[in-house]
């Protein structure tokens, strides 16, 4: 261990550590961490240790906080390292609510996009950036409690299931794809490929807007009451277990204060078309 380098991740005032032992797992590092990285030396949360096997060509993830996992650095070592990282970063945090959410940005207003695993919030986020949206996040938003306070995206590439690689493909150049990482677990895009004119955008929620991938439907937007906002945040509420309510207070202030519409479709086409009949219903320019 004396040996291994020291990469920081940093979010919502929570910090961990993550020692490596190879240049490859430096680039790796700065490809999914490289806008949450932070100063080494920093008071951590927890460390994680990745180091590589040579016997068998394949890096450990090892962490008195996680349960050990071996593999080449691909799309599913990028997904156990992002959930012990988030895990660890949130463990403690009671200061807001985070929530498992994608997040763009259209003019300046922030869209917010939560959902469970499955609900397609990745590949609907993948697609509005496709169609000129500024991308923040496709994993989580952190909602302080202070409501002068930003809103903190996790900034990460777009993570891409298997089911929904192929048709995400689709919408990307060869040159974005080129730069990803693809095998058969699914894609991991750099944000910057298709949004090289990042902008890190902090500002509250001026829509939620709920992602509902459903075979064979035909695409809707429609709109959604309070109290059905606030049932679907709360299952996407991911340190609930931190405050003293689960976020209840909060996540009916966000819900009574935001716009809220639920977007049912089966395949990409006609979204932008439809989100901007939306915007036109707003009052956005």
């Amino acid at each position: 261990m004396e040996s291994m380098s020291e990469y920081t991740v940093s979010f919502a005032d929570a910090h961990v550590s993550i020692q490596y032992d190879t240049d490859e797992l430096y680039h790796f590092l700065s490809l999914l961490f490289g806008d949450v990285c932070g100063v080494p030396g920093a008071d951590t949360e927890i460390r994680l240790f990745i180091a590589l096997d040579e016997s068998t060509g394949e890096y450990t993830l090892n962490s008195t906080a996680c349960a050990p996992f071996s593999g080449p650095l691909g799309v599913q070592f990028a997904a156990v390292l992002f959930d012990a990282v988030i895990f660890n970063l949130l463990n403690k945090n009671s200061h807001g609510i985070a929530f498992h959410a994608g997040a763009v940005a259209w003019q300046n207003k922030v869209i917010l996009l939560p959902g469970q695993s499955g609900y397609g919030k990745s590949s609907l986020t993948t697609c509005l950036v496709t169609h000129g949206f500024s991308y923040l996040t496709d994993e989580l938003c952190f909602m302080p409690v202070d409501e002068n306070a930003p809103m903190l995206p996790f900034t990460r590439p777009l993570c891409i299931k298997p089911d929904t690689a192929a048709a995400v493909s689709q919408l990307i150049s060869k040159r974005a794809l080129s730069t990803a990482i693809v095998d058969q677990d699914g894609l991991v895009i750099p944000h910057r490929s298709l949004n090289p004119d990042f902008l890190h955008i902090s500002a509250p929620p001026s829509l939620i807007l709920l992602p509902r991938y459903l075979a064979g439907s035909t695409l809707k937007v429609d709109k959604i009451s309070a109290a059905q906002v606030c049932t679907l945040l709360m299952t996407c509420d991911v340190n609930a277990r931190n405050l003293a309510d689960h976020g209840f207070q909060q996540v009916v202030q966000i819900a009574r204060s935001t716009p809220a519409y639920q977007i049912t479709y089966s395949s990409f086409q006609g979204i932008n078309d439809a989100l901007q009949d939306l915007f036109d219903v707003l009052h956005w320019e």
